[in-house]
């Protein structure tokens, strides 16, 4: 028998990665995407710097009460040693995204794909296409970040 006791509301808020480079990843994503970083910092007691990618139509404030600009949805670049105190055993791994894991971002045309997708042919980081699948999925081409994480960059698709 199931519980008759209801679940508390949740809301998928961000993707945390961990990062290599923080700004090499920074630069991939300012060269492929149009995401924007609405908050960057160096934490005192871990000394990981993290940095918020966020949709520019997904921003919910100007900065809060702490300072912080906010959004409804952040990609989470975390970089730097893993905090033992805090983290204990927890290994270090990159390239979580691999396989066909990947984040989606849409794009307005297919020629914006193939634009991206020539990109990074050149950059040597595209994975897969440009190539159009079904009514579903669309024009999508699939591209790799500097810690081997897939980026799906996609138009005409349900999601999109």
């Amino acid at each position: 028998m199931g519980s008759t006791t209801a679940l508390p509301a949740s809301l998928l808020t961000h993707v945390a990665l961990p990062v290599r480079d923080l700004d090499a990843t920074l630069a991939f994503y300012a060269k492929y995407t149009t995401l924007e970083v609405i908050h960057r910092r160096t934490d005192p007691e871990t000394h990981m710097s993290t940095a918020w990618l966020a949709n520019a139509g997904d921003k919910t404030s100007a900065d809060n009460e702490i300072g912080v600009q906010a959004a409804r949805f952040v990609i989470v670049l975390m970089s730097g040693a893993l905090p033992k105190q805090i983290t204990g055993d927890i290994e270090e791994h990159y390239g979580f995204l691999t396989s066909i894991a990947h984040f989606g971002l849409s794009c307005e045309t297919r020629d914006d794909i193939d634009r991206i997708a020539a990109m990074a042919e050149e950059d040597g980081c595209l994975l897969l296409g440009p190539m159009y699948r079904n009514e579903v999925v669309g024009y999508i081409c699939l591209v790799t970040d500097p810690d081997g994480n897939n980026i799906e960059f996609s138009v005409e698709q349900v999601l999109g």
